[in-house]
């Protein structure tokens, strides 16, 4: 699956970003290529073990389970179900997001997602194996607590993942008014940028409603980053990043 998953990644994300590229001089072999090709595979064997962590936090919140809120979503158009887990996840992600950012003790966490200095698709693979279990649990928890159909859930997972991959992705497509909707490569590019006026801006990871409802919200018009990274940069080895978060809080 791990194979599968790597290959079918590989040739649709790699063909779109030869045939519409932002930079056209970046290489498919960048450097920390093979380090970001780690974090694929280790992260992916981890969904796992996250998937276990989130259904035992689930299933100690039956106390805080309402009927009438679950039937009541469930009973809605699929289509709005959709929309609801997307926001309610967003609003999650937004502020997990952003708590990462501002407390001190741990940014060196999400640090290490912030240390890739050349954007593709393979570059949101990076992240610190603790922040991704605390991100993927709090959302896990209140999807679950919002009570949405299966089916609906599974439509939000596959436009996650998606999302997630083609936000990093040195693709520069014309996204027209979907960038008003949805968050963009463009737009999520400025929240990995390394200078002054993008950071700690555009923390959403679905839509930008949040980051213009709560002041975060930095978008130039027709603009991207010309710098990635973390003003401070990190060590470069998967084990090194590993280990990073604990020897600088």
């Amino acid at each position: 699956w791990l194979v599968l998953a790597f290959l079918g990644s590989t040739i649709i994300f790699t063909t779109l970003e030869k045939l519409f590229p932002k930079y056209r001089d970046q290489v498919i072999l960048r450097d920390e290529w093979g380090l970001d090709f780690a974090y694929f595979c280790i992260n992916h064997l981890l969904i796992s073990a996250l998937l276990l962590i989130g259904n035992f936090a689930v299933s100690q919140l039956e106390w805080a389970m309402h009927d009438g809120l679950q039937s009541g979503v469930q009973g809605l158009p699929l289509a709005a179900q959709v929309i609801i887990v997307i926001l309610i996840a967003d609003f999650v992600l937004y502020w997990e997001h952003r708590i990462f950012h501002e407390f001190k003790r741990l940014w060196p966490f999400h640090a290490v997602h912030h240390s890739v200095e050349v954007m593709d698709w393979l570059a949101g693979s990076r992240s610190h194996v603790v922040q991704m279990i605390i991100e993927r649990t709090l959302v896990m928890v209140a999807l679950y607590l919002l009570g949405a159909s299966k089916q609906a859930l599974d439509i939000y997972v596959t436009f996650a993942a998606l999302q997630a991959i083609i936000i990093h992705s040195n693709l520069g497509v014309p996204w027209g008014p979907i960038k008003y909707l949805l968050v963009t490569p463009q737009y999520h590019h400025w929240h990995h940028s390394s200078e002054a006026p993008a950071i700690d801006t555009n923390y959403a990871a679905h839509t930008p409603l949040f980051d213009r409802l709560f002041g975060t919200y930095h978008m130039p018009k027709e603009h991207w980053p010309a710098h990635y990274g973390t003003t401070k940069r990190l060590p470069r080895t998967w084990f090194s990043q590993l280990i990073y978060p604990f020897q600088n809080r």
